[in-house]
């Protein structure tokens, strides 16, 4: 009854407030824009860090040619989607490259030499999608390479997955995010505003998939055109939400709270508690994915900033660098010019604009002084608790950062920095101008590390408590066999304390003639074993003169004949041996070696053999051309070694 009251308060319109949060400036001026479709790029790089895994393939070689929207490799388990190539061309390397990330470390990547035509592979939409099972939509979903392009890049067919298996009460609300919440972002306003019905047929396909009770689509109330134009589109499908305009509105836990009222803990997934929230741009391709049967090649993002010529909305192909959307947006760097990835609240500065898009890049910002003046000098923390009363995670980051400072990771994990969401707020409110959103996520780069080595460690003791315990088992099993060994000695001593010293003897005699034989087996397989190596030889020299085929089978078919008339009432193993010792002569040194007639090969006569000519003694002063062919020797008869061998 509870659930049904909450249910009835969502489908009324009650908004919720959720604790923490800023109102910096929008500074949307590219909402306006229309979007536009960028050129293909000279070269196209697509990093494998997300497509791959563990145990991943590679389908492609360098040299290969693709098309748009093949499938380029085979992913390591469910939680990751295959990667596709997003133009027609040649793989020119599969190599290391800088990927986007602050620290510019290098990653393996698959480029692309585009060839200008841009031709795809056949499209396969799925007709029959009203009636398909929803794993069936699941598993076309993660073939095509959707995942949240809303920055965090969570895999969709897994969330949509645990929502149906992990949820004890099935989906009960889903919310379509909208509400793009930072400043200057503004490619989720003309995704809405230029595709509204495409969108509208992506919530079906989910709908069709987690049968949610509410479909709610989120939007900030200073998208007036959105919201109107969603309206229009989404009548009888799914309930337009306005929020207010509060940073940051848009993540995923804090617009449920505004909308159902409902606050997820941190260590459970939003979906394991019935409630789903996808990025528009996610929804459109599941879309694209299922009903028209293309996968995720590329995406919208908004260029802005004071240093370009113009700014925008524009469609990129995934793999295109940074460098070429700022030059087709007329970049004019200053002196120590800016490039950041992402918006200003949670983007980074990149440490080379050479790096391709991928699927979480929003946006791209070229800031001139006035936008992003020259940042003071950092203050000491004055412990003012301006960043815990912003924090919509209600941590205290004051703490985190200290800890983290001084390198006491321990404590960095207790202060909660695993549930940081890096959303900016505490560096924007921060009166002594610290920029604690760099490190907190220098600290969760530790913290995943940490946690990386720890569960090496764990596999480690794993390893090594099973191979002490196999050391037991082994110890059990050899002292097993010596009590064993114990008893049956003591029984045969005490069984012939109660024999007769006749009795003994003759069982001492009959031990005594079973040695006897057993040794006089092994002498007459070491004779036979001779005799074979005998019959071995003879039969080689005697068809020295004979064709080399018949030779072959002639002393494979005499081997064969002495080994069955010499070793057939033997046992196995000592046939076996005797077989291995099969005969290869080798002359010793006494033998005198036959001069061959043909000495051409060595690059000598005979008569230099029979007829030697004395060495000519020589001077330093001597000119090398005085040289004569006897003083060289022949390049066959020189010494080869690993340095000399080509």
């Amino acid at each position: 009854m509870a659930l049904s009251r909450q249910v009835e308060k969502i489908l009324a319109g009650k908004h919720w407030k959720f604790f923490g949060g800023i109102h910096p400036a929008s500074m949307k001026n590219s909402s306006s824009d229309a979007i536009e479709e960028l050129r293909i790029p000279a070269l196209i790089t697509l990093p494998l860090d997300r497509h791959l895994g563990k145990n991943g393939v590679i389908l492609v070689n360098v040299g290969d040619t693709v098309k748009r929207g093949q499938q380029l490799t085979v992913p390591d388990g469910q939680h990751l989607v295959p990667l596709h190539a997003t133009t027609s061309g040649t793989i020119l390397s599969i190599a290391p490259q800088v990927l986007p990330h602050p620290s510019g470390f290098l990653g393996m990547c698959i480029t692309i030499k585009p060839d200008g035509l841009d031709e795809a592979v056949e499209a396969k939409p799925m007709t029959n999608w009203m009636t398909a099972k929803p794993e069936e939509l699941l598993e076309r979903i993660r073939e095509f390479g959707v995942e949240g392009l809303g920055g965090a890049l969570f895999q969709t067919a897994s969330k949509l997955r645990s929502v149906l298996h992990n949820s004890t009460r099935g989906c009960k609300v889903f919310i379509v995010n909208g509400c793009e919440c930072e400043p200057v972002v503004s490619c989720d306003n003309r995704v809405m505003i230029e595709q509204a019905r495409e969108i509208v047929e992506g919530i079906k396909v989910i709908q069709k998939i987690i049968e949610p009770e509410v479909t709610l689509i989120a939007i900030e109330e200073n998208k007036h055109e959105a919201i109107k134009v969603m309206k229009e589109a989404c009548s009888g499908t799914a309930i337009v939400r306005v929020l207010p305009d509060k940073y940051p509105s848009g993540a995923a836990r804090n617009i449920i709270k505004i909308t159902t009222g409902i606050e997820i803990p941190y260590n459970t997934h939003t979906s394991e508690s019935g409630i789903v929230v996808d990025n528009i741009q996610t929804v459109l391709a599941i879309k694209n994915a299922v009903i028209d049967g293309l996968p995720l090649i590329s995406r919208v993002i908004t260029v802005a900033g004071g240093s370009l010529g113009r700014t925008g909305n524009v469609r990129v192909r995934l793999g295109t660098s940074a460098r070429f959307i700022l030059n087709n947006f007329k970049l004019n760097p200053e002196f120590h010019q800016r490039m950041i990835l992402g918006g200003p609240m949670m983007g980074f500065t990149l440490p080379s604009i050479d790096v391709p898009i991928t699927k979480g890049v929003n946006c791209l910002l070229a800031p001139n002084i006035k936008d992003m003046p020259v940042k003071p000098a950092e203050n000491p923390c004055i412990r003012c608790g301006r960043c815990a009363r912003a924090c919509p995670s209600r941590l205290v980051p004051y703490q985190i950062y200290a800890q983290s400072k001084a390198s006491n990771h321990s404590a960095s994990r207790k202060c909660g920095i695993a549930d940081c969401t890096l959303c900016g707020c505490c560096s924007f409110v921060c009166p002594s101008k610290i920029n604690l959103t760099a490190q907190f996520r220098r600290e969760k780069a530790i913290q995943k590390l940490i946690s990386d080595i720890e569960r090496r460690n764990e596999i480690a003791r794993e390893r090594m408590a099973l191979h002490e315990q196999r050391i037991l088992e082994e110890e059990k099993k050899r002292n097993a066999k010596k009590a064993a060994a114990l008893a049956r000695i003591k029984a045969q001593q005490e069984a012939e304390a109660k024999l007769s010293p006749e009795e003994r003897e003759s069982r001492k005699q009959a031990m005594l003639q079973a040695a006897k034989e057993k040794a006089k087996l092994k002498k007459q397989a070491l004779l036979q074993s001779d005799n074979i190596k005998e019959c071995t030889n003879n039969t080689v020299s005697s068809e020295e003169n004979t064709d080399d085929k018949n030779t072959n089978g002639n002393t494979a078919m005499n081997i064969t004949s002495a080994t069955t008339s010499l070793g057939s009432d033997l046992p196995f193993s000592l046939r076996r041996s005797a077989l291995r010792k099969t005969a290869m002569e080798i002359k010793s040194w006494q033998s005198p070696v036959e001069l061959k007639s043909d000495l051409s090969m060595i690059g000598l006569e005979r008569s230099d053999l029979e007829d030697p000519q004395p060495a000519k003694i020589r001077s330093i002063y001597d000119s090398p051309e005085e040289k004569t062919e006897i003083e060289r020797i022949p390049e066959v008869l020189k010494k080869r070694s690993l340095r000399t061998r080509r």
